[in-house]
Order: structure tokens, then C-alpha cells, then sequence
């Protein structure tokens, strides 16, 4: 057994007006999480013991370290060098909402090739808190995405024909991704599920095609059925007991891709999800929630002007890493700090490398200190050579695990031991804390982040990508914790910080 171990305001105000009011309406961050000023009402956070040091560099992959790995000692005591790390548990940013990777129709295609003893192991490998890496939030494509076997929606129509009334609706070919979702919340009960659609069903685009090229949009005509399929899509997964956290209405929603596809304009984004895709879950009586844009960071101003053009109607936005760079999620936090961010897609690619891994863990780091409450990646299995896929340069994505069926054999790839840095000890429900920016002076060679539990623990990521080894001396109150972390390495220190 492997045991390695988330219509307010109408579209006639502009959306910089839109954006300005919230802007000025809103509580800036710092201001949000200051400590009361009634110091006796705090509690008081301190370093323990009892702690635990995970290293991954060029020799190890996630490997616990011996006790006196690190080293604690008073304030009092701290010499000159190093690198200080504040840390200070009582200024409290945006919550974790979980960290995980995605059922693509290539995963569970191989999954459901395993053994029953291999996929009991794997979901105990990926989802189990205590004996795997607690992964929490899983991402699942509606009908066919990159990552599929072939073409397909859940109301496919011959070209000429249409189906306003979704009598041919069909959700078949979800029922296996489906029941590996509730096999994986059986074994984490807290794990959240994210659906994403690739592309609405031909016969509803400007041009009848799956792909994305040629850039097709939904016609005008079928908002209205659209919003009512991917609510449909939900109760798919809800009838089966599963709920459903939340929906981004489109996967990249401004990129006329090779794969399955469909592009929108932001304006007309905010009104679909205003008018008709919110209106449609609500009719089924579901709380799912609704994060906008699920594309770069490129596209900030985009994704605040759909974020503040529908307030009441969507919870936040969906970010991958594929352009720009994470601290752009700082201004979106800072002006709507009440909304969820989530890095809901990147991915490695082959060959696995040092500086590869470093890119993850950086990446993921630098997504939490930004105001993302979670990161995930994209394939959770994939055979060793890729894919199966739709397009060529898709082979090149790296999974969690790769699985070849023919052989029945696996590996655990580095992404797998990349993620449990976070996700083994960064729980649900937990906040991201005030701690040292260490990133804009190291041009985010060496960046941190620290989250403290609902259960009083708490944990901090240290990853250095620089030249030289350093020792990061955490400190938080009149206490100094000393933790060696070397050139190319990525450390988690996690403690029981109830005093």
C-alpha cells in the first residue's frame, strides 16, 4: 500500500463604474484580518515540538526529516543572516478551499482499468487525509474536454437538427467519472467537486463543431437552454448524492482552441451567468456555486469586470497558470475579499525535472500568498507515455500517477509528491496568515506562505529556487524556528501551535 501520503447589478452600468463602486465599498485586506485590539481575547499561537519537516530537492521526493532537522529557540537569541520569516497568526487572509487535480475522461478511462485492489490503493494514495495526500477538491469536465478519447456532449444532435426542449439530453457517459467521485468522497469526506464544460453541444454554437477554432460562440437564442443543460449537468452528480461545490460556466473562455471549445466576451459572460445560468440552478434548488473566467491570469481585468458585473449571482474566479503571474490575484482579493479564487488547471510537462518541480511548488506558493484559497492541477492519471488525448502536444502533460493497462503497472510521478506538500497539511477550512513577503526581493526565487488549521495546527511552505542554501528563521512572537532549506528544495514545516 502507498501511504505517502476548494443578478445584483444590471449590465447597463458600465463595468468600470461597477468597479469602482466595489473597489471603494470594500474592506482592504489588511484591515480585514488586524487583531482585535483587546489582546486578552486572542489566542496565543506558539511553536511546539512536536513538529514535523517534509523536504523534496534533487535526492528526495517529500521525505519527513529527523526532529533535529530544525531548530527553536528564543527571539532573544537570533543572530544576523538567514532569512527572517514574520509570521503572524492573528492577521488572517482568504480560506483554503483545497488543493487536487482532475477526473479527464483519460483518467477515468485507465482507472476503471485497474484492479480493484490498485484503485482502492490509488484512492487511498490521492484522498486520504492520514494515509495518502488528502487531496480535496476534484475538477471534472462536462462532456468531452482535451483529454478525451473522442467528441461528445450530453444532448448531441445531428448538424440541422436542435433540441431546445433537452429531450435528448443523456448523461450516460458521466456514470463512471461520477462513481469515482463518490468512491473518492467515501474516502474524503470534505472533498469538493468542481465541474467545467469544454464546449455546449454543437447544434447551440454560431458554427456546428466541437473545437474551439474558428472561434464559435453560443448563438443568442440558446442562452436560455444552455444555462438549463448545465444545470442539468449538475443534477447529474446531485441525484446521485454527490453535490456539486461549483461550476465555471467555461473552460478558457477567450481561447479559440484546437480541442473542444467556445469562446465568449466577457460582457456577455456576466449576462448568461446573471440571467440564465444562476436562474437555472436555483430552479433545481441547488446551492452551487458559480467562479467566473477558468483562463490565465492574463486576463485579470476581464475577470473582475465579470466578478463585479454579477456580485450576487457568481462567488468568485477560476485561474490557470498557463500566462501571467499570480500576484495579479492580490488585486481581485483586495477588492473582493469576500469572493473565492482558485487555481483551477496547470500542468508539468515531460521529461519530470528539478527545476520543473520547483516551478509547481513555487507557483502554488506564490498562488496562496496572492489570495488563491486553492491550486490544482490537471490530470490525475495518464498513461506513461500520455494521453489518451485529442490533440498530440497533450502527451506531453504530466499526471499524478501514469498507469499502463497492459502491463498493470504504475508510478507515482513528481507532481503527485510536488502537490502533498500543501495538501497533506494545509486543510479546509484553514486561513492563509500574514507572513514575510520573501518573493518580490528574490525576483520569487525564494517564496513562503503559512495557513493556520481549524484545528489549531499550523503549516508553512518554504521554497527556494535560488543559487544557495539559506536557513529560514520563522519567527512568530518571542520564538525563532531555525529550518535549514537548501538550493532547489521545497520544505514543509507543519506544528500543533495552540499555546
Amino acid at each position: 500500500m502507498h501511504t505517502i501520503f476548494k443578478r445584483a447589478l444590471s449590465l447597463g452600468v458600465t463595468a468600470a463604474m461597477i468597479f469602482s463602486l466595489v473597489a471603494c465599498g470594500s474592506k482592504p485586506a489588511d484591515d480585514a484580518s488586524q487583531p482585535d485590539k483587546d489582546t486578552a481575547k486572542q489566542p496565543s499561537y506558539v511553536f511546539t515540538d512536536n513538529m514535523k519537516v517534509f523536504l523534496s530537492n534533487v535526492d528526495v521526493k517529500f521525505t519527513q526529516q529527523e526532529a533535529d532537522y530544525v531548530k527553536l529557540y528564543s527571539k532573544s537569541e537570533m543572530k544576523d543572516g538567514g532569512t527572517v520569516i514574520e509570521i503572524d497568526p492573528t492577521r488572517t487572509y482568504q480560506t483554503i478551499e483545497g488543493f487536487g487535480a482532475a477526473f479527464t475522461d483519460a483518467s477515468t478511462h485507465l482507472l476503471t482499468q485497474m484492479p480493484e485492489d490498485k484503485l482502492n490503493e490509488v484512492m487511498t494514495s490521492l484522498f486520504d487525509p492520514n494515509d495518502g495526500i488528502g487531496i480535496s477538491i476534484v475538477r471534472n469536465p462536462i462532456g468531452a474536454c482535451d483529454f478525451s478519447l473522442d467528441y461528445y456532449t450530453y444532448d448531441d444532435m445531428p448538424e440541422g437538427q436542435e433540441d431546445f426542449e433537452l429531450a435528448h439530453f443523456d448523461g450516460s457517459r458521466a456514470k463512471n467519472q461520477i462513481e469515482l467521485v463518490k468512491k473518492a468522497m467515501a474516502v474524503n469526506p470534505e472533498l469538493k467537486l468542481l465541474l467545467s464544460p469544454w464546449t455546449a453541444p454543437p447544434w447551440m454554437k454560431t458554427i456546428y463543431q466541437y473545437e474551439g477554432i474558428n472561434s464559435p460562440a453560443l448563438r443568442r437564442e440558446c442562452y436560455g437552454v444552455y444555462g438549463k443543460y448545465l444545470a442539468k449537468s449538475i443534477q447529474l452528480y446531485e441525484d446521485e448524492k454527490v453535490p456539486v461545490w461549483a461550476i465555471t460556466p467555461q473552460n478558457e473562455m477567450f481561447l479559440p482552441a484546437m480541442w473542444a471549445g467556445m469562446v465568449w466576451d466577457w460582457e456577455s459572460m456576466a449576462l448568461f451567468v446573471n440571467d440564465y445560468l444562476r436562474p437555472a440552478i436555483d430552479d433545481l434548488g441547488y446551492k452551487t456555486k458559480i467562479l467566473h473566467l477558468d483562463y490565465t491570469w492574463t486576463w485579470v481585468k476581464e475577470a473582475n469586470n465579470m466578478l463585479a458585473s454579477s456580485l450576487n449571482t457568481s462567488d468568485g474566479i477560476a485561474w490557470h497558470w498557463y500566462g501571467g503571474k499570480p500576484e495579479v490575484m492580490q488585486e481581485t482579493y483586495d477588492t473582493f475579499p469576500d469572493k473565492i479564487q482558485l487555481v483551477s488547471e496547470s500542468t508539468s510537462t515531460r521529461p519530470a525535472s528539478v527545476s520543473k518541480n520547483l516551478r509547481v511548488t513555487t507557483m502554488i506558493t506564490r498562488s496562496l500568498y496572492s489570495g488563491a484559497g486553492g491550486f490544482m492541477l490537471w490530470n490525475l492519471v495518464l498513461l506513461p507515455t500520455g494521453g489518451p488525448a485529442l490533440y498530440p502536444t497533450a502527451y506531453t502533460n504530466t499526471p499524478f500517477i501514469s498507469y499502463d493497462p497492459e502491463t498493470d503497472t504504475m508510478n507515482y510521478e513528481a507532481d503527485f509528491y510536488n502537490m502533498a506538500h500543501f495538501s497533506k497539511y494545509m486543510h479546509v477550512g484553514g486561513k492563509k496568515v500574514y507572513s514575510t513577503d520573501t518573493g518580490a526581493d528574490s525576483e520569487y526565487n525564494m517564496v513562503n506562505v503559512a495557513v493556520l488549521n481549524p484545528n489549531g495546527t499550523m503549516t508553512a511552505v518554504m521554497v527556494n529556487a535560488t543559487e544557495d542554501d539559506t536557513l529560514c528563521k520563522l519567527v512568530m512572537g518571542d520564538q525563532v524556528l531555525e529550518v535549514p532549506v537548501g538550493r532547489d528544495s521545497t520544505v514543509t514545516v507543519t506544528w500543533d501551535a495552540r499555546g
